[in-house]
């Protein structure tokens, strides 16, 4: 049936007004749908946000953790260069050398400092008698008993008396150091034992603990392969600490707020056990407990700790009230998603547009919301200086490291050029660097560089260099991240000089004076010339330290090697061979008068009066003379004569000198 006009019957008219009366109620239905699940990604998203705050919170104090061993790591290497300068360090110079670490103010939780020796069983008895001839009647390697080898602490400071309930203490008695202690010594290098009670603790406030182990090989020996290594051990310079008074004073000091919301705790191995437990910063810290968690592993020379991190329940609450807030955006979006149906009569077409449009606006805005997050965190989080350049080297974004790093105000920073900030020596070549990486001749730029600050100082730096482009791939100017590792350089600079130096004098010790003496016997032999050495040993010393004690003797030692350096020539060399002995090398000798001339002027100013603490002190000086190649042309045999010669010279008195040949041309106060 049709309408008179041939129209379409009645009921399509009703059909199409049901139509568009369901339409709103889907168009209702399905924004509310909408309004949810972007409620419920935002919502995810937040917390996601949270997560990742809490793991890279995490990954900092495992960084931290790292490095702050690696520190208590470094002092038992400088240790380490003690012995491997010197043939014997004694007590005192122990002391003196540790007492100048401040352990107490620069690394808490390190009990000491200390020096344990192998032994094996027919030295143990003797070995006994001499560490009680120091002082330490009652001195004992303890606990009794026959073992195929032993280990006995000697040194141990500050020699407190927690310290001193460990002296004489065989380590390698118990197992767990034993395995630490066997594994550094096999391999030579750091070890860290597993958790124990150390023998410092006592009955109250008692923590876990455990020792760093860093083989010690007898001077002069190799320890290249396993055999060597196992034939030539001398013993460990070792560090005990208390894992509680570690871990607080490092949460403390670089993480004061982290109290507030995580709770923290490290267990020896891989398994997060009660028996492995060795540090809880909360006294109720249960696993799986909070509502956010991170455990990683943190690898320690050979040993493994498990990093176990959980959020507090304030910080949990704290969370969970941010979350609640996402509700006043639900209630929002619904109330506009039946606004929009109320309009959709009319303007529906208009609503769909206008929905997409919020829905793509939303998206771009959460994700330039977490493109600016990362961008702070990575600015305002990092320890390293991170800083963007133009396409000419100005510098237009940094962060506020970097400024402290330069030691630069930041409205300073900004708008210079970034060259120039390099040191005067190296901005040639770091022009050139940044002109490749522009061009594309390279990818990237990555090298250790010294820096200049704006009062004067300089450090060292590692950088890190990119190119960035722009949407189009056209180049836009510069990123780079520059960490500071002057600390690092310095302690390499140190170790390298302890290794080639007296500790105590400063003058190059046996094995750099050995290698400059081989140089110059090369040069003597090309060019057929003449060299001088002069062997000097002091007269009267002994009684000084026997009278005055060490670090009088010690001080005199000082002042007689700046008296050599002052007159000698800036080509010849002064070392100290051990002990009250030096020895001199006359790279370019014209002859024997210039040698006579020399040794006169030393025995003279060495003879002068030595003012010192108040007490005015003399020794005298026997020298011996050798020339090559009348002496001999080896290295060795140089020295032997030059000693022989010496020998000659001290029995003629004191203040005396003699060449290899029996020739007597200088004589001192006594000739």
């Amino acid at each position: 049936m049709v309408t008179a006009e041939g129209g379409r019957p009645p009921t399509l008219r009703g059909w199409r007004a049901w139509g568009l009366r369901l339409l709103p109620w889907l168009i209702m239905g399905a924004t509310l749908a909408i309004t949810g699940l972007l409620w419920l990604e935002g919502r995810n998203q937040q917390m996601e946000h949270v997560r990742r705050d809490v793991s890279q919170e995490v990954a900092k104090v495992r960084t931290r953790i790292e490095g702050r061993l690696q520190a208590n790591a470094q002092i038992l290497r400088g240790v380490a260069g003690l012995f491997a300068v010197s043939d014997r360090i004694d007590r005192e110079q122990f002391r003196d050398y540790v007492e100048s670490l401040r352990l107490a103010a620069r690394y808490p939780g390190i009990q000491g400092v200390g020096f344990a020796r192998l032994i094996v069983p027919q030295d143990l008895a003797a070995f006994v008698q001499e560490v009680r001839a120091e002082g330490f009647p009652d001195y004992e390697v303890h606990p009794p008993g026959e073992r195929a080898s032993y280990t006995a602490i000697v040194y141990l400071e500050p020699f407190d008396w927690r310290n001193q309930r460990a002296f004489g203490y065989d380590m390698l008695s118990e197992p767990v150091r034993r395995a630490a202690m066997v594994r550094a010594w096999e391999q030579g290098q750091l070890s860290i034992s597993g958790k124990v009670r150390l023998l410092q603790e006592t009955e109250q406030d008692v923590q876990a603990g455990f020792l760093i182990y860093l083989p010690v090989y007898r001077r002069g020996l190799p320890h290249n392969t396993d055999a060597e290594r196992r034939a030539n051990l001398l013993g460990w310079v070792y560090s005990p600490l208390r894992m509680q008074n570690l871990m607080q004073s490092f949460l403390q000091r670089d993480y004061p707020e982290l109290a507030q919301r995580l709770g923290i705790a490290i267990y020896d191995g891989t398994a997060t056990t009660a028996d492995g437990l060795m540090f809880a910063s909360q006294s109720r810290l249960a696993v799986s407990a909070g509502r956010f968690q991170e455990t990683l592993p943190i690898d320690l020379s050979g040993h493994r700790w498990t990093l176990h991190a959980q959020t507090l329940p304030a910080f949990d609450r704290q969370v969970q009230r941010f979350t609640e807030r996402d509700w006043i955006v639900l209630g929002v979006g619904g109330a506009l998603s039946i606004a929009l149906s109320l309009l959709a009569w009319v303007l529906i077409k208009t609503h769909i547009r206008v929905a997409a449009a919020l829905c793509e606006t939303r998206l771009a805005h959460c994700e330039l919301l977490e493109s600016q997050e990362r961008l702070r965190l990575i600015f305002d989080a990092s320890e390293v200086a991170i800083f963007l350049t133009d396409l000419e080297g100005c510098i237009t974004q940094a962060n506020e490291r970097m400024a402290e790093m330069f030691n630069c105000p930041m409205g300073q920073l900004i708008g210079s050029d970034y060259v120039s900030h390099i040191h005067p020596a190296e901005r040639a070549i770091g022009r050139q660097r940044m002109r490749e990486l522009l061009a594309q001749q390279t990818a990237e730029v990555k090298l250790e560089r010294r820096y200049w600050r704006e009062d004067g100082s300089e450090f060292w730096g590692l950088l890190d260099g990119h190119l960035v482009r722009d949407g189009q791939g056209q180049p836009i100017g510069l990123i780079g991240v520059i960490a500071d590792t002057t600390q690092r350089k310095e302690a390499e600079a140190r170790i390298q000089f302890l290794a080639h130096h007296d500790y105590l004098t400063g003058l190059p010790n046996r094995a750099l004076f050995v290698e400059q003496m081989e140089q110059a016997l090369a040069l003597a032999q090309r060019y057929r010339r003449q060299l001088g050495l002069l062997f000097l040993d002091l007269d009267g010393f002994k009684p000084i330290n026997d009278q005055y004690g060490h670090h009088v003797g010690d001080e005199v030692l000082r002042e007689v090697a700046a008296r050599l350096r002052d007159k000698v020539r800036a080509s010849d060399t002064v070392c100290r061979q051990g002990g009250d002995e030096f020895v001199i090398l006359v790279p370019e000798c014209p002859g024997r008068h210039q040698l006579e001339q020399l040794a006169q002027v030393l025995v003279g100013v060495v003879g002068e009066p030595y003012e010192v603490l108040g007490a005015t002190l003399s020794v005298t000086v026997s020298i011996g003379i050798a020339i090559y190649p009348d002496h001999g042309e080896q290295v060795d045999d140089l020295l032997r004569s030059a000693d022989a010669a010496m020998y000659l010279a001290k029995a003629a008195g004191p203040g005396q000198a003699r060449f290899a040949d029996g020739q007597v041309n200088v004589t001192g106060p006594a000739g």
